[in-house]
């Protein structure tokens, strides 16, 4: 197919393994364990950072499906439920890793990222394969960790996310590519925060040097790229299809509605998660932490950390709401009916629900 290039495996091992050694040689010289945080800030490159984080989480979830096997336990319990999630939110807080342990996580990740941003074909059908075993809303959140090409795989995850069954979605993957080519980042535009730290042999990068038609205009794009920095790498579809929903909160609206997202919350389904948060820092995930900043408060941690204090000390759900409407619905511009939103919400939900009684 024209659109793939073959990757050069043993090449893309070599330089991962070396990427990798020099990293951990220059972070480790002064520091004895990584943390979560800091994983998310470890490179220029934004995916490599969350390709990291991915490859930990997805550890973790297998780790919970052995555990979630044993006969003698019901982890469809509401309260098993409520109890792994905060230890799993406590667990994202408290990730450290030796040098020993974090050098081949990183090698992994750096052989990822240069697989997505090579041949993007074959990382995702290597990603998806026994697609009818992922856990539910896998695909959906796939988006969190994965930045690139994300208008052009997210339809085919969105469709295998309903319908697991077969291998047509092999074929619908290669035609998305195939059909959005002209609109692909280049492969030396995405690594070059990699290779700005370790130059990358691109004639060795590829076990074929028959160029794939979005790489064509290589040297023309690269001229065209205004920033590499984490915020930049990758332009992205930030509005969300309100079908993503079962139920959309505020459809139609330009602010969140309190009333309405309270009594969404207040549903059946989410009984499980009521009063499970003292502080709204402490009820935060690793992954809502990178996705609210990046997403509503414009790649700013400290305006997150402050706007969850403000949060935190209001009298109740309702002037919460009111306090985001005020502040940064319209100011920052946020789509109420998106994800990030919802799940802030939520989060916010979970601190008062119960206060309110």
């Amino acid at each position: 197919m024209a659109i793939q290039r073959i990757l050069n495996q043993a090449y893309a091992d070599g330089y991962s393994e070396d990427f990798s050694k020099k990293l951990c040689e220059e972070y480790f010289a002064q520091k004895r364990y990584m943390s979560g945080q800091e994983i998310t800030q470890l490179t220029q490159s934004r995916q490599l950072n969350l390709m990291l984080i991915k490859i930990l989480f997805d550890n973790w979830q297998q780790q919970l499906e052995a555990m979630a096997q044993n006969p003698y336990f019901d982890f469809r319990d509401h309260n098993v439920g409520e109890a792994l999630t905060q230890f799993m939110n406590a667990l994202s807080r408290a990730i450290k890793i030796q040098k020993e342990d974090f050098e081949p996580l990183l090698n992994r990740a750096v052989k990822l990222t240069l697989q997505l941003a090579a041949d993007p074909v074959s990382y995702f059908e290597q990603e998806w394969t026994g697609a009818a075993a992922k856990p539910p809303g896998y695909f959906k959140d796939l988006e969190k960790y994965i930045k690139w090409h994300v208008t052009v795989w997210r339809p085919v995850a969105a469709s295998l996310e309903d319908h697991r069954e077969g291998s047509g979605w092999v074929q619908e993957l290669e035609d998305a590519f195939e059909n959005n080519r002209s609109t692909l980042d280049s492969a030396e535009n995405l690594l070059k925060p990699l290779d700005e730290q370790l130059p990358i042999d691109w004639e060795q990068l590829w076990t074929k040097k028959t160029v794939a038609p979005w790489e064509e205009d290589t040297q023309e794009s690269i001229s065209d790229v205004e920033d590499n920095s984490p915020e930049n790498e990758q332009p992205e579809d930030e509005s969300l299809s309100k079908g993503e929903l079962d139920e959309p909160l505020n459809e139609g609206l330009t602010e969140i509605d309190p009333a309405l997202a309270w009594a969404k919350f207040e549903a059946e389904e989410y009984t499980y998660m009521k009063g499970s948060i003292g502080h709204l820092r402490e009820g935060m995930g690793i992954n809502q932490r990178i996705m609210f900043t990046k997403r509503l408060f414009q790649g700013n941690q400290d305006l997150l950390d402050q706007t969850m204090d403000e949060l935190n000390a209001a009298d109740s759900f309702f002037d919460a709401v009111n306090l985001l409407n005020q502040s940064f619905v319209h100011t920052l511009n946020w789509d109420v009916q998106s994800e990030e939103v919802q799940e802030l919400l939520q989060l916010v939900f979970r601190k008062f629900d119960g206060e309110e009684d």
